[in-house]
């Protein structure tokens, strides 16, 4: 998988991130708007920024739902006679998650 950060400047290889974490209200104000990080064993850097804690909660819950999801094929009976029988499977496929803006 594949994550594009909000302003659309970087993409990152959902492989290679250690972790990705919010980063809350670091005056204790509550005013500050929330960040989004990704940390790799060389680098650390922001994807988005959000109005509140749940809302950036709200985007890694995303990021989890687009990670976890998958293709699945039920399988069934040959179309033709002659064809072998279509098998059950499970297909990782391609993703992407492009970090909403708000």
């Amino acid at each position: 998988m594949i994550i594009v950060n909000q302003d659309k400047t970087i993409i990152v290889n959902f492989d290679n991130v250690e972790s990705i974490d919010i980063v809350t209200d670091l005056d204790g104000t509550g005013k500050l708007p929330h960040e989004i990080y990704y940390e790799t064993s060389s680098k650390r850097e922001e994807l988005g920024t959000y109005a509140t804690e749940e809302r950036a909660k709200e985007v890694l819950q995303e990021i989890v739902k687009k990670y976890s999801s998958y293709l699945k094929l039920k399988g069934g009976p040959a179309v033709l006679q002659g064809q072998i029988d279509i098998q059950p499977n499970i297909f990782n496929i391609p993703k992407v998650y492009e970090m909403p803006l708000e």
